[in-house]
């Protein structure tokens, strides 16, 4: 029976892993079948959710309004044919507000599970988080397929947010980064063990139905909340490490851009230092006002 309540006793061991907002020991977790989630648990649960989703929420906002700017500054540098190119911040941006959103919808369908009165509640919940699994995973990095001939296609992958626009940043804009970038890559490699196929047939009757409406019968009473949740426990991760280092990606650029900052000014100090030579033979003056002219462009850079 699709109705029948079975799950509630898995979900503490299951969202305080996934969240971190509840700590409970390793034996715990591997018993975790014989618990039960009390009324108090699930207060602090959603509480802990609520938390999540209100800091991302503002974050996400604040992201937009960055975006916004940028697209401005962009649009401005274009129009005065200005050498500048914001490609990798604007791209960091746009994919560090893609994770914020997905994790935003994993929190908001974590909250229905948890307020669910019907199992039926419980179901869509679950639902809709092998949707947001199946298509964010396809976003981030896609798959690798094999034709005919035995080759591998590798198109999807290469035109994927983490390949295209971050694997780009890091190769051309931030290597320092190149170690947590594989590290992160071989954990979405290692993601791919979930059965993907199977949850695509999950998906694609999740959003398209069905004309023969028995098969969507059968695959929700063949859904299992347990393991829905053990799907989401290492993308939730995957996607908090990704969000924690778009964070630092973006320090890279404000220290890149410092960096170059210190390089124009030490330019600058040069060119106007070389011309202490010919004070001697030249009206002093005249050099020394020249020489704080050329400093003053300084100020340009701490704009």
């Amino acid at each position: 029976m699709i109705f029948e309540n079975k799950y509630d006793r898995y979900v503490i061991c299951l969202f305080s892993k996934s969240f971190g907002y509840l700590r409970v020991s390793h034996h715990a977790i591997k018993n975790c079948a014989e618990m039960l989630m009390t009324e108090e648990t699930k207060i602090k649960l959603i509480e802990g959710v609520e938390q999540r989703l209100d800091e991302l929420t503002s974050e996400v906002e604040r992201l937009n309004e960055t975006f916004k700017k940028l697209e401005r500054t962009v649009k401005f540098s274009s129009e005065n044919e200005l050498n500048i190119s914001l490609d990798g911040i604007k791209n960091l941006l746009e994919y560090r507000l893609f994770i914020g959103i997905l994790t935003l919808d994993l929190c908001t369908a974590t909250l229905i599970y948890l307020r669910a009165n019907f199992q039926y509640e419980r179901l869509y919940s679950a639902r809709q988080i092998l949707i947001i699994i199946s298509e964010g995973y396809k976003k981030i990095y896609n798959f690798v397929s094999e034709n005919k001939e035995g080759d591998l296609v590798t198109k999807y992958r290469n035109n994927s947010f983490w390949i295209k626009e971050i694997g780009h940043v890091i190769k051309f804009d931030l290597p320092n980064y190149q170690t947590q970038y594989k590290l992160i890559t071989e954990q979405l490699d290692k993601y791919l063990e979930v059965n993907f196929e199977t949850l695509k047939t999950t998906r694609d009757l999740s959003i398209h139905y069905d004309k023969e409406p028995i098969k969507v019968y059968n695959m929700l009473s063949e859904l299992n909340i347990e393991e829905t949740f053990k799907k989401m426990i290492p993308f939730l991760n995957i996607l908090n490490e990704m969000f924690a280092f778009t964070a630092e990606l973006n320090q890279g650029y404000l220290n890149k851009s410092e960096n170059v900052k210190k390089q124009n000014n030490k330019r600058i100090d040069d060119i106007a230092y070389s011309l202490e030579k010919f004070k001697d033979k030249n009206d002093p003056d005249i050099i020394t006002e020249f020489q704080e002219k050329i400093l003053a462009f300084k100020k340009m850079f701490d704009k």
